[in-house]
């Protein structure tokens, strides 16, 4: 190894010459550690292999590289098995592993072919692929299973199985699946048609539990182990948390999110293009400081967005994964998943863009009804990667929001002021500061015109009346507590599933359904999407019909022609009066039984 220390490269390996090429196209120039240690013994072909390897240190390539190395030769069946935990887990390997195939006469696209089989998705378009013929399969346990049932995925010629995030798959309870597939690619049980009575095993895991050691013992016995070791980087010091949502309040959750902050300056991840558009275009339309930066950017757009957003004339970037990679931007405060990543992985990178240089940052998830399962996954993950698991919040209320707001209008304007007379100001702690603090006897050091201005109105309106007065004008959208939505508050434990459900796993309410856990009147509005109204327009409106404020308009429901509403008892009948005498506005009445179901 005294050479690869000396002089780190991916051609002491002796790849191919298009593996090279792949991977200078790719931008890896320097092997990791486990990448370093694990080739030479992969590319070799013998014995099995136990590799304890963290996330994010390039584990796929490790095994990736050699598959696509050994397999030289094509044919029908199957001749490598990469078993993984999640779905999106196994795209991501299929897609790495296919990167680094060149192509070859005789094949349309890569080879050696990749095929991703995963449940989630047309299982036929799978079976099509299969059929077809492919050299390397990846895969989730359970999908795995069902084609082999089918009789559609022959195992019989595999000859080189990856086991990929052995924990992971003990955690989510799919060894007993990781077990009868082991057992198939062993040939216990039938005859290996190519004559292959032992296939080489590489399982790959951040831990080693003893569960994973028993099947270690069972089916692959004596292996080589080979560790990592190489110092950890500098762990983010990050807080996590997690809101639980429904699709159409996340907006709103994010605007509570920015405002109750001390000072953000975050990044907020998007899952596609189109979306980061979207989410960036809807806050500059609530007046926040956002920009996009995704993949179909310019250089140069990608530089000037870049720029704004580090000298802070913008404090909120909206950007995709990849446009993400490799970002450097120092005292970030938040990182927030509008969409959640697809693994561990993602999660780990997208959360470590802030937390740096010892300042602490927050982490925030907004997850969807549907997606608290990977929110546990992701927070067993945590735990073990960062010593503190993913806590769920609830999303921060109107009062607190504007609590927080408050407090950091009063630390500007007395922070200006401190400035203008430092004399009065510079020993009056934050706690003390109040307009009795600045002497009238100190002029402020202000232009002549600002100062005559400032008596004049004192003279009009009494020193309290025109500080209100400026405030207001100043700062009045900012204290409104009004421009705040509703958010329909999502339990903790989960509703039963079927048709007592509310929300489905997109986070849409149900037709006909509302939280059981809400109090209140279900009343009936004649206004809906074939209006062009939303939530915020429904809720807006019966906030003025009810004479509450909006906070008290929840579990709002918009149909095509009509939306349904909860409010207090005395306000429904409030609102219901005022459509009686307000016969332009559209009609308020409470909902009946049948509506109600």
């Amino acid at each position: 190894m005294s050479d690869f220390q000396n002089n780190p490269d991916f051609s002491l390996f002796n790849l191919s010459a298009p593996m090279l090429l792949a991977l200078e196209r790719k931008g890896f120039t320097v092997p990791t550690p486990i990448q370093s240690i694990a080739l030479p013994r992969l590319l070799a072909g013998e014995g099995h292999l136990i590799v304890k390897a963290r996330t994010g240190t390039g584990k796929t390539a490790a095994f990736g590289i050699p598959l696509v190395e050994r397999l030289t030769t094509g044919g029908h069946l199957p001749r490598a098995l990469v078993l993984t935990p999640t779905r999106e887990l196994a795209l991501q390997v299929a897609r790495e592993i296919a990167s680094l195939a060149p192509g070859r006469e005789g094949y349309a696209g890569v080879f050696p072919r990749v095929t991703a089989v995963y449940g989630g998705a047309s299982i036929r378009n799978q079976i099509f692929d299969l059929k077809r013929g492919t050299e390397i399969v990846v895969g989730t346990p359970g999908r795995v299973i069902d084609l082999m049932e089918r009789k559609v995925l022959d195992l019989s010629a595999v000859d080189e199985f990856i086991l990929d995030e052995a924990d992971e798959m003990l955690d989510m309870g799919f060894f007993e699946d990781v077990e009868k597939i082991l057992a198939q690619v062993k040939g216990e049980g039938g005859e290996k048609t190519r004559g292959v009575t032992t296939p080489r095993i590489a399982l790959f895991s951040a831990t080693m539990p003893e569960e994973i050691l028993r099947i270690i013992r069972q089916y692959i016995g004596n292996a080589e182990i080979l560790e990592d070791k190489a110092q950890l980087d500098e762990k983010p010091l990050v807080d996590q948390f997690y809101m639980v949502l429904r699709k159409e309040d996340r907006l709103e959750a994010i605007r509570r999110i920015i405002d109750q902050a001390e000072d953000f300056y975050g990044l907020v991840f998007c899952a596609t293009k189109v979306e980061t558009d979207e989410l960036a275009r809807r806050l500059v339309e609530c007046a926040y400081p956002a920009e996009a930066l995704h993949g179909d950017l310019s250089q140069e757009a990608r530089e000037r967005t870049l720029r704004r957003f580090r000298s802070r004339q913008t404090t909120i970037l909206v950007a995709t994964d990849v446009a993400a990679r490799g970002l450097d931007i120092e005292r970030l405060t938040h990182v927030i998943n509008w969409d959640l990543p697809n693994d561990r992985d993602g999660y780990l990178h997208r959360i470590g863009r802030t937390g740096r240089a010892g300042r602490r940052g927050r982490a925030i998830s907004l997850a969807l009804p549907g997606e608290r399962q990977r929110m546990d996954h992701f927070s067993r993950s945590m735990e073990k990667t960062l010593g503190n698991a993913i806590q769920r919040i609830p999303v921060p209320p109107v009062k607190s929001v504007m609590k927080a707001v408050k407090a950091r209008i009063r630390l500007a304007v007395l922070g200006a002021a401190a400035e203008m007379i430092p004399v009065r100001l510079e020993n009056v702690s934050a706690e003390n500061r109040d307009e009795d603090a600045i002497s009238p006897e100190s002029p402020p050091d202000v232009s002549p015109v600002i100062a005559q201005l400032g008596r004049e109105l004192v003279e009009k309106l009494g020193s309290g009346e025109a500080v209100t007065v400026l405030l207001s004008m100043a700062y009045g959208e900012q204290l409104d507590s009004s421009r705040y939505g509703t958010i329909t508050e999502i339990p903790d434990t989960p509703l039963r599933e079927g048709r007592d459900r509310p929300w489905g796993k997109t986070g849409k309410m149900r037709a006909g359904k509302k939280p059981a856990m809400l109090d209140g009147s279900r009343v009936y509005v004649g206004l809906g999407r074939g209006h062009g109204a939303n939530a915020r327009v429904v809720a807006s409106l019966l906030s003025r019909a009810g004479g509450v404020p909006g906070r008290l308009v929840d579990a709002i429901e918009v149909r095509e022609y009509c939306a349904f509403a909860t409010l207090p008892p005395d306000a429904a009948r409030r609102a219901c009066a005022f459509s009686r005498n307000a016969p332009k506005d559209p009609v308020i009445r409470m909902a009946s039984p049948r509506e109600r179901r």
